[in-house]
């Protein structure tokens, strides 16, 4: 059975440890926590089972059946006095056909692959879900940071503008201004503390737990990889468990062919047993045998759905295949759009959007701004650092749909230069 399923995910997850309540949590240990403890998956378990019952049930042989009749039993006339009664116990099995025990196991065999690859298909997405839950934590914790440095550098600007108004220099109204850019900040703030403990309990949810039994997780949104050529991911998507599970569908629906065309072939059953003639108890034997005649039946209609459901195999597959296609190009578009931006970030808008808001609160203190001017400047920067973030969240959400679609890690990561300009307080 194919067992190449996101390698580099399930790797760090057999190493994890489960992270004590209350600590800090890293993507191995929440990876571990839902392959252990995800409902879903734990319900994949049961099905196997099931499967593997139900290969033990195919392998059994019909049972024999015990049989008693009795004729002639006492009456009237001739019958009365009971001389001529028959006795007969006889022990009968039905002998079948055509393969047809063989073809059972074959089918409950292929049917506990197919609920295998069941099990991986729904692990590939359990590890992807978990993922990106992890990330939208890890950026909702940065976002609460730079909701909290919003609100500092806000408060911040107010005593200089109060100091600026009592030396006449600027309008009361500067103050209200201020105080309003204040409140708004500590308003976003709140708004990302909310966002946070949303995320946390979607990470939870993970592995069945309705609390987040953590502080926090631990990660960095700069690790960034090397994004490979679209035709290097196209290759790979046969890995992917949803196409490569139906190999085995067609087995399953092969063998179900057969054994319906097994049940085309009559059984025999044969009997035996002793008779009991009259009062004198005088014993004979009997011997005898059965089959059905097929001259209506010849469970045609059953080879035909069967026939039809095997045929029909390749034409899912190929649908499955575009699916996934179409997924994985969905995917790549927003990797290549997120790098480019925070390229586009990190090189020019952020460097010059950190530069002008320390040049114009300088300038503000100094007296050669205006209160607008300095409100513009940390706009810009503010929704400068947002879009890095959400383009950081988008590329490593991007990132665990690519790996969950191909079955594998995009590549080694690398250092990604230059690294975001820190914001003073």
């Amino acid at each position: 059975m194919h067992t190449r399923v996101f390698p580099l995910l399930l790797l760090l997850a057999s190493h994890a440890h489960a992270a004590s309540p209350g600590g800090s949590l890293s993507l191995s240990d929440a990876l571990a926590r839902s392959l252990r403890q995800n409902p879903e998956l734990k319900s994949f378990d049961w099905d196997i089972r099931a499967a593997e019952a139900q290969t033990i049930q195919a392998r059994l042989k019909p049972n024999p059946v015990l049989s008693f009749g009795g004729q002639n039993l006492p009456g009237s006339g001739p019958y009365r006095s009971g001389d001529v009664m028959e006795h007969t116990l006889e022990l009968s099995q039905r002998v079948e056909l055509g393969g047809k025990r063989q073809a059972r196991v074959n089918e409950a065999a292929a049917g506990r692959t197919v609920a295998e690859w069941a099990y991986q298909v729904r692990r590939v997405e359990v590890l992807k879900n978990t993922t990106q839950a992890f990330i939208q934590v890890l950026a909702s914790q940065r976002q609460v940071q730079l909701a909290e440095e919003t609100a500092a550098l806000a408060e911040k600007v107010t005593p200089m503008t109060q100091k600026r108004v009592e030396a006449g220099k600027a309008n009361a109204v500067e103050v209200m201004r201020s105080n309003v850019a204040v409140a708004s900040a500590k308003i976003e703030l709140e708004q990302a503390k909310r966002t946070l403990a949303t995320a946390r309990i979607n990470l939870a949810a993970q592995w069945g737990s309705q609390t987040a039994d953590f502080d926090a997780v631990k990660g960095s949104l700069e690790s960034i990889k090397e994004v490979p050529k679209f035709s290097t991911l196209i290759a790979r998507i046969q890995s992917n468990p949803e196409i490569a599970r139906w190999s085995a569908e067609r087995e399953r629906r092969q063998a179900a062919l057969a054994k319906q065309k097994s049940l085309a072939k009559a059984d025999i059953t044969v009997s035996a047993g002793p008779r009991v003639l009259g009062k004198a108890d005088d014993i004979s034997f009997v011997v005898g045998f059965s089959m059905p005649l097929p001259f209506r039946n010849r469970n045609q209609g059953a080879i035909a759905a069967a026939e039809a459901e095997v045929a029909k195999t390749e034409s899912e597959r190929k649908t499955s295949e575009i699916n996934v296609f179409t997924q994985l190009s969905a995917a790549y578009q927003i990797l290549l759009r997120a790098t480019t931006e925070m390229a586009l970030l990190n090189k020019d808008v952020l460097p010059g959007a950190q530069q002008a808001e320390e040049a114009i609160r300088q300038g503000y203190e100094a007296g050669r701004f205006t209160q607008l001017e300095i409100l513009d400047a940390r706009r810009t920067l503010i929704q400068a650092r947002n879009q890095n973030l959400r383009a950081l969240a988008d590329y490593h959400q991007a990132v665990a749909e690519i790996e969950a679609l191909t079955a594998a890690p995009i590549t080694l990561p690398r250092a990604f230069a230059p690294t975001p300009a820190k914001t003073r307080n």
